[in-house]
């Protein structure tokens, strides 16, 4: 970056979110004739005995509502990068059909990847933490900071609420950048060079505790800018090996997180029961408030998560590819998310 001015950003998903007046800027609603198509694929599928997992593309070909999903797919991939899809049959569906409904959506999306050890290709959202453990976020009940998951799309389909809390936070980071390259360009060197990131205990086979290499926050590949971000992680790795980023680079990290948490630029809304967003991954940052639950399990909240890799991929740069993989997270057959130091490194 040095030597030349950082050029500014025109395009869709530079969005702040003061440029929405709140969830109706960016719903699309489903009628009954899109819950008809959803019923037919669940039906489609448990005639022929399959459940999710072994779901085909005769089960979830709606051509009734392709048109309609080639267009949000195009929102999500090319524009702006964030939808928020209302009217899903909650009140009628079990858990299980909802989320077969959920996967046939997110199908003609892209694939769905791999989202723990435990190779779960659709997440169960919903607090499972227990004291004295250490629990993936999407399995706890705390605060999660703006962040980035796995691959291109992600997205939440929410089927119970909290109690109170859980509030959900997007922030554009394409419009972060846009603002670091304005106010700060000289910020943008550490953040495209990257950072060492530790592996939550979760490392493919060959991979230490922390990444062998500096995962770029920002990278500018095929003509696109990318952002992969989870700050925790890289405040772990410096823990973990005593290296703690630089001056320059830990500055560049405050204002990044500083631009980010802005309220001109984050945009804040709160997911119903029948309400999915889906985001463009590499250009939307997430994250969502704390929440208490309720005490009875069958009110627990609860939203179903998919990670979905497009076809053709968005391009990254090499190590950005490098650390979220080809197919998600590497599977290593544990049954549990929760972070245990002395558990041995995948072989």
């Amino acid at each position: 970056m040095r030597g030349a001015t950082p050029a500014i950003i025109d395009h869709p998903s530079a969005w702040k979110g003061a440029d929405f007046s709140g969830p109706d800027a960016v719903a699309f609603d489903f009628d009954e004739r899109h819950r008809d198509a959803l019923r037919g694929a669940v039906a489609r599928a448990r005639a022929a005995g399959r459940g999710l997992r072994e779901m085909t593309g005769a089960d979830t070909a709606m051509p009734e509502i392709e048109s309609d999903l080639l267009d949000l797919r195009h929102e999500l991939v090319d524009g702006r990068g964030l939808l928020i899809v209302r009217g899903w049959p909650v009140g009628e569906m079990t858990d299980e059909e909802l989320g077969m409904a959920y996967w046939a959506v997110g199908a003609h999306f892209g694939r769905g990847v791999s989202q723990s050890p435990m190779g779960d290709r659709l997440g169960y959202v919903t607090d499972v933490s227990r004291p004295g453990t250490r629990e993936r976020g999407y399995r706890s009940a705390k605060e999660l900071n703006l962040h980035t998951d796995s691959d291109d799309i992600v997205g939440l389909l929410c089927i119970r609420r909290a109690k109170s809390g859980g509030e959900s936070r997007l922030a554009s980071s394409v419009a972060v950048y846009n603002e670091i390259a304005a106010a700060r360009p000289d910020l943008l060197e550490p953040l495209f060079e990257g950072y060492a990131y530790h592996w939550f205990g979760e490392q493919p086979p060959g991979q230490g505790t922390v990444t062998s290499y500096r995962v770029p926050v920002f990278g500018h590949a095929g003509g696109r800018l990318s952002c992969v971000f989870l700050r925790e992680f890289i405040h772990m790795a410096a823990e973990e090996t005593g290296v703690a980023p630089t001056g320059r680079e830990a500055e560049a990290l405050a204002f990044f997180g500083e631009v980010a948490d802005r309220e001109d630029i984050v945009f804040r809304f709160g997911l119903e029961p029948g309400w999915a967003s889906f985001i463009n991954n590499y250009t939307t940052l997430h994250s969502r408030t704390g929440f208490e639950d309720w005490p009875e399990p069958d009110r627990k909240r609860l939203l179903l998560r998919l990670w979905l890799k497009a076809d053709p991929p968005r391009p990254l740069v090499a190590n950005q590819r490098r650390y979220y993989g080809d197919d998600g997270m590497f599977v290593d057959g544990r049954a549990d998310t929760h972070y245990d130091p002395n558990r041995q490194a995948a072989e």
